[in-house]
């Protein structure tokens, strides 16, 4: 068994994954697709893919994602002939260290119907931390509207850097170094983009897409939180979407807690439907 720590993946590396992906989709049922993008991590030099060879064949692997220096999530997969043989815990063991020289406190079982299952995230002492809905709109669900608001969408620009940073503190209580990093990232990577919202000639609303091919998945949607509470991120989403639709998107998806009972109101008043349900498992890093 030999395991390779990498903080880049490489397009081959990429396609081996992909392969190993397919392989396990064939004979599981069921379809793996793990977000192999690495620009949001909080610090490029960490390592957040550890890959597992047996006679040079890729045969699990794990990735970690770790927007911030509090917590990281864990998404794994190990070929059926191989599973249940200590290969994801030598995976894990090896993560550990790395979370550990990092100094990322927390660590995140991701369990959906694929990747991590409840029952290994138990075995190592997680405890359900909270659920989340991966919900989806459709273009041909959606009907492109005027909206008749003060509000108004621009694309975020370095020059508003500052002031996209003060309300993502604001609206999400991250640290200035968190919303910087999350806002750089969308300002130079190639498939993601910031939107913000404009009130009185000062920016109130920030939203972040990611683009996969002809789908666009929502991330990052706050307000400040002087302007929350008011029906305005609600407008500030619409606006979004009609930007996207009329863009040529075809498919709309986003995240939100089970337990965000506003923000699921909002949603599925605009048409958007859950597709499946995400369970994360939290355990420190220090009692693995």
């Amino acid at each position: 068994m030999i395991i390779k720590s990498l903080n880049h993946l490489d397009s081959k590396t990429k396609t081996e994954i992909r392969k190993l992906e397919t392989i396990c989709s064939q004979l599981d049922g069921c379809t793996y697709l793990t977000d192999l993008d690495e620009s949001l991590n909080v610090d490029k030099q960490m390592n957040h893919t550890f890959l597992c060879y047996e006679d040079e064949h890729l045969i699990a692997f794990l990735h970690l994602f770790i927007p911030t220096k509090s917590e990281a999530e864990l998404s794994a997969l190990t070929l059926s002939n191989y599973r249940r043989k200590g290969y994801f815990t030598a995976l894990l063991l090896r993560a550990r260290e790395e979370l550990i020289n990092y100094q990322i406190p927390d660590l995140l079982f991701v369990s959906q119907p694929f990747y991590i299952g409840t029952e290994i995230a138990k075995h190592f002492g997680a405890i359900h931390d909270f659920s989340e809905y991966v919900m989806a709109l459709k273009r041909v669900q959606f009907s492109v509207q005027e909206i008749q608001s003060q509000l108004t969408l621009i694309d975020q620009k370095v020059d508003h850097l500052e002031r996209l940073i003060d309300v993502g503190t604001s609206a999400f209580g991250d640290s200035r170094e968190d919303s910087k990093s999350l806002i750089e990232m969308a300002l130079i990577s190639a498939n993601r983009k910031g939107y913000a919202t404009i009130l009185n000639n000062k920016i109130v609303g920030i939203c972040f897409a990611r683009f996969e091919e002809s789908e666009a998945f929502l991330f990052g949607l706050g307000m400040h939180a002087e302007f929350q509470g008011k029906g305005l991120g609600s407008t500030f989403l619409s606006l979004v979407l009609n930007k996207l639709f009329t863009g040529g998107v075809n498919k709309v998806k986003l995240e939100v807690e089970s337990r965000n009972a506003p923000a699921l109101h909002v949603y599925q008043k605009l048409g958007f439907k859950a597709e499946e349900t995400i369970d994360y498992y939290r355990v420190h890093v220090n009692d693995l």
